[in-house]
């Protein structure tokens, strides 16, 4: 067992922080609170539930476990530029998938919208990963904490503050550069914004 230096708490610390902020955890509480604040009862819930979390969650979620028991990537958090590229486009295009199908399904418009952002979200970071290595950790993270002060009021504001541990742990741990998560917080929250402009709700 390699001795507790400082150089290692630091390192369980970092991965700690981007374990639990992990862009797959993060989606699955959030796309759960906002599906349960918007369905009247349990029979919009769970088809509403299902789809939204089956294409932003489960589905991406399993792809890459496919590639990694195939050995087409290193790991899982896919820290090689070259392994991004094809699951976050693959991720991209469940995400439109699953906005198609909850506009079919007459999902509560809120339900709805935050699943365009996520797309559109999600096509963005898929295209930029195609030439530079943007922070899906500070992305997801930066356009939950706008949904959030959005819908739930500015009160939250505080939540911006979590995405400077966040983009601390994901550059101590070498994943990104300050510039790769800055610039993947501000790309979400300016297209989540801008989605909410559009739809009417500031």
């Amino acid at each position: 067992m390699k001795p507790l230096t400082r150089k290692n708490l630091l390192n369980y610390v970092a991965f700690g922080i981007s374990a639990f902020l992990s862009p797959y955890v993060t989606a699955a509480v959030f796309i759960t609170i906002i599906v349960y604040k918007y369905a009247l009862n349990f029979n919009e819930f769970l088809p509403w539930m299902l789809v939204f979390f089956a294409c932003a969650v489960v589905l991406p979620g399993f792809y890459i476990l496919w590639l990694l028991e195939a050995r087409k990537i290193t790991d899982i958090h896919m820290a090689n530029p070259q392994e991004r590229k094809n699951p976050l486009m693959v991720a991209a295009i469940f995400s439109v998938i699953g906005a198609i199908v909850l506009y079919f399904m007459n999902a509560a418009k809120p339900v709805f919208v935050i699943s365009i952002i996520y797309a559109l979200n999600s096509v963005m970071i898929g295209v930029v990963t195609q030439w530079w290595k943007i922070s899906v950790h500070t992305a997801t993270y930066a356009s939950v904490a706008t949904i959030t002060v959005v819908i739930f009021g500015l009160q939250f504001w505080w939540l911006y503050l979590i995405l400077i541990p966040l983009a601390w742990s994901r550059i101590i741990r070498k994943r990104h550069t300050l510039w790769q998560t800055t610039a993947g917080a501000v790309a979400t929250t300016i297209l989540t914004f801008g989605v909410f402009w559009v739809f009417g709700y500031i």
